[in-house]
């Protein structure tokens, strides 16, 4: 199923989008926001990712799909995706930024979210040592306020799985 799995703000109504496929580009959305329910939004910037990979403005949506027919870009490869430790990290550490500058936890749970779906739900509550699937779970469901230690934790779990694989993909191969 597509997804959008990373957003930026660009500007106007311009928003970088990433999709789990590996397509990346930018999308201008000024058509959809001058028509209604669009329309009624004040504030472009206030948008969520949700679970499954569309963008939400206070329940006015746009499709994964959708999104992805107005999006000019390219496509990249999804090993490059998966295995960039230091853009993950910056991703974070930004997310982290600007959900503290905004008072919006959702946009740290938006960027994680995106990487425990690269690396899959088990393996990254595994690797973060949470007892309770349930409590991580709730921390990346988007109509939830997040526990913060539990987005560290599974922030830190991802980057940790992406250095695991990289590292094994370094190793020669007999």
């Amino acid at each position: 199923m597509l997804k959008v799995i990373d957003v930026d703000f660009v500007s106007g109504h311009t928003l970088a989008l990433t999709f789990n496929d590996g397509y990346q580009g930018h999308a201008d959305l000024s058509v959809y926001f001058t028509k209604a329910p669009f329309s009624e939004v004040k504030d472009f910037k206030r948008f969520s990712l949700t679970a499954d990979g569309s963008l939400n403005w206070s329940g006015k949506e746009l499709s994964a799909a959708t999104l992805r027919d107005i999006t000019k870009g390219s496509q990249t490869p999804s090993v490059e995706l998966s295995f960039n430790v230091q853009e993950m990290e910056a991703v974070i550490k930004q997310a982290s930024w600007e959900s503290m500058m905004e008072g919006r936890p959702d946009i740290l749970q938006a960027a994680i979210r995106a990487y425990v779906e690269q690396f899959g739900h088990s393996q990254v509550i595994a690797k973060a040592g949470i007892k309770s699937r349930t409590s991580a779970y709730r921390s990346l469901k988007p109509e939830t306020a997040p526990n913060f230690g539990t987005l560290v934790q599974l922030g830190h779990a991802v980057i940790e799985l992406a250095k695991d694989q990289l590292s094994v993909s370094k190793l020669p191969h007999r």
